[in-house]
């Protein structure tokens, strides 16, 4: 059973280094994204942010549908991955945006601001999916928090109280300096000091093509979706300290924001903070599985799913 209702809030900044915003957040009926552009050639700058406004034109398509599969957002990411590719060859260079990001399985009508404030949706009389999916290529992040336990207090009655410890990443970032440490090559310490966070190995706009992580995760509780300009300057620890003390979305997005900008705001920053109803019990242990090639939400193999809960659970 869950309870209460979506609440989101979505905020970009320039940052403190930058000249112009190459982020585009996205966050609209159930598709929640966020977008980091990159891009060279005769377009210096400005193609990773039309890359990146690029690629959430094609989110607003997928936003629209009444329904989502895992085969519309690979259809989703083929067209953006094709488009984006053309730009960069208009361009005269390479043009490129990573993502990441929730898609809900079914439409939840919210109302947008045009400035990218608060986003509110109410599902309580609504049916509501237990599951999303999470989508990822290349080095922005989609995090998790799980509320504390309240013994014997209805959901309903609860304002969460979220749990610092708790945070979990979801996504893996296509970088060099992940592929390092998944391999054993470094140690996580190695790692950060020898190899630049920017150096990524797939994004949309790849000429090399793209191999996008789709994840499928409980939906409740509240995630966190921000580009590199968020979790290139705070530590994760940090993170999970500041999106916890805070209960307003608003309030964790902008505070999110604000330690990022005061650990130098090198990068644009964009943070989406969504909370989603919580289930009845409220805690409960949180489960994100990464599926494989042409698994979807529903049909998922016996032995993967085994697999994958043998090894989120180690």
């Amino acid at each position: 059973m869950t309870t209460g209702s979506i609440r989101i809030a979505m905020t970009s900044d320039v940052g403190l280094r930058r000249k112009n915003n190459q982020d585009t957040g996205f966050a609209q009926q159930g598709v929640f994204m966020v977008c980091d552009g990159m891009g060279g050639g005769m377009g210096g700058g400005m193609g990773g942010e039309q890359a990146s406004q690029l690629a959430a034109q094609h989110f607003a398509q997928l936003a629209a549908m009444p329904s989502r599969t895992r085969q519309d957002i690979d259809d989703t990411l083929a067209r953006a991955q094709h488009d984006i590719l053309d730009l960069g060859d208009r361009l005269g260079g390479v043009a490129g945006t990573t993502c990441s990001g929730l898609v809900l399985p079914q439409d939840h009508a919210d109302s947008t601001s045009a400035r990218s404030a608060a986003l509110f949706s109410d599902a309580d009389d609504q049916d509501f999916s237990d599951q999303t999916y999470v989508v990822n290529v290349g080095d922005s992040r989609t995090y998790h928090l799980s509320p504390l336990a309240h013994a014997d207090v209805p959901a309903t009655d609860i304002i969460p109280v979220w749990d610092a410890a708790s945070l979990i990443r979801i996504t893996r970032d296509h970088s060099q300096r992940q592929e390092a440490i998944d391999s054993g090559q470094m140690l996580p310490e190695e790692a950060e000091a020898t190899i630049p966070r920017n150096i990524i190995t797939q994004c949309l706009g790849d000429p090399d093509g793209i191999m996008p992580d789709v994840y499928v995760a409980d939906l409740t509780g509240r995630f966190i979706i921000c580009s590199d300009g968020l979790h290139g300057e705070v530590p994760d620890e940090q993170i999970a300290a500041i999106a916890a003390a805070h209960s307003s979305p608003q309030e964790a997005v902008d505070a999110l924001v604000a330690a990022a900008l005061d650990a130098g705001g090198t990068d644009n920053i964009t943070v989406i903070v969504a909370d989603m109803p919580l289930t009845e019990p409220e805690h409960h242990a949180f489960s994100a599985f990464r599926l494989d090639e042409g698994e979807d939400i529903g049909a998922i193999e016996d032995a993967t799913l085994q697999t994958l809960r043998t090894i989120r659970s180690a």
